[in-house]
């Protein structure tokens, strides 16, 4: 009985996982000024140009991952903000090892030329690839 009790259990937290996906944005508020920082949030295309990094320095490997030779692509989920800066960074695809950690450090200090909508900058939410490589 206790292997199929975990079992259960496990398919549980991976379902769960799914639902809660990095991905989706709550719904926008019906109050004026309550969460208006989420409706002011657009996706790139229909007339909103995508934002273009000015200054975007490279992640630190982590101990664990240069050990074990440890490659891949860590995908971020974020919100560039009119100001050029990311906020609200959330990991889509995870490495491990301290590779999504060293990631969003470094997303944190990267800097956007903002995404444009009828020639005004605006808040836009983009996946962004981080390449992990050793040489």
């Amino acid at each position: 009985m206790r292997p199929r009790t975990t079992a259960a259990c496990i398919a549980l937290l991976f379902s769960v996982g799914f639902c809660a996906s990095p991905q989706t944005l709550p719904p926008a508020s019906t109050d004026v000024g309550k969460d208006a920082r989420i409706r002011d949030v657009f996706k790139v295309g229909g007339g909103v140009s995508a934002p273009r990094p000015i200054y975007s320095p490279n992640p630190k490997y982590s101990k664990e991952a240069r050990k074990a030779k440890y490659q891949g692509v860590s995908v971020l989920w974020l919100v560039v903000g009119t100001d050029g800066k990311p906020r609200d960074i959330r990991v889509v695809r995870a490495l491990g090892l301290g590779l999504d950690e060293e990631a969003i450090k470094a997303v944190k200090r990267w800097t956007f030329e903002p995404a444009r909508k009828d020639g005004q900058p605006v808040a836009v939410q983009i996946n962004v690839q981080v390449n992990f490589h050793l040489y």
